[in-house]
């Protein structure tokens, strides 16, 4: 009868409502208490700062980094950061992006053997983006690939990356560079972060001096 289709209408607007309620609950769960991470950067410490090597002897050096802070209500897990392109700057200040560049994970600070990290809520972790040792230090390390450019100073800024390929740069000599760093979760959105990095080749021994020779700087874009 006529006179029923109202009730048969509104039993199944009851019945599909049971069924969407638990998901459309879980759906609302999940993006109110979502981890969110917010990229952080400047140039002074903590993200910028001098500290000493072991080896040899104590020696200082000046590591660049940013931080990382989740700001969600939940664990964001499985965090990586990786470098996925890079650019150089000729002389009239034009970037010129290098071709068939591989990506390559960037380390955690203080915890370089893991490519991941879990951020708890309001947590923050710090990344390396890169460091200059001292000469003695320098001296020691594993030049493997070099950026063509100036070679009449040995001061090379040190890329942090995980892995180094033989066929692509990981440090710079003297000059300006741009770097294309993606941040990576299992359960947080990816973003995109660039920086300019300018380098003189002088070493200095403050920071407030040094920051001055080498300028680490986060823009929108390049």
């Amino acid at each position: 009868m006529l006179s029923d289709w109202p009730l048969v209408f509104a039993t199944l607007i009851l019945a599909a409502t049971a069924l969407l309620a638990p998901y459309v609950a879980e759906r609302a769960k999940r993006r109110a208490f979502a981890p969110k991470l917010k990229v952080e950067h400047s140039h002074e410490p903590p993200f910028s700062h001098k500290t000493f090597v072991r080896e040899p002897g104590g020696e200082p050096v000046f590591y660049f980094r940013f931080g990382v802070t989740n700001e969600g209500q939940s664990q964001a897990r499985l965090c990586e950061a990786v470098l996925e392109d890079m650019w150089l700057y000729d002389a009239a200040g034009k970037p010129d992006k290098l071709p068939n560049f591989s990506p390559v994970n960037l380390c955690w600070s203080f915890m370089h053997d893991k490519p991941f990290v879990d951020i708890n809520p309001h947590r923050r972790f710090f990344c390396d983006i890169g460091h200059v040792a001292s000469a003695a230090v320098q001296r020691v390390e594993l030049q493997r690939v070099d950026i063509p450019g100036r070679h009449d100073n040995p001061l090379r800024f040190r890329l942090d990356v995980r892995l180094s390929p033989f066929a692509q740069a990981n440090c710079f000599v003297p000059g300006k560079y741009g770097i294309k760093v993606s941040l990576y979760s299992e359960n947080a959105s990816s973003q995109d972060v660039y920086f300019i990095i300018t380098w003189s080749g002088k070493w200095q021994d403050t920071e407030r001096e040094m920051f001055h020779e080498l300028v680490v700087q986060r823009v929108n874009s390049i």
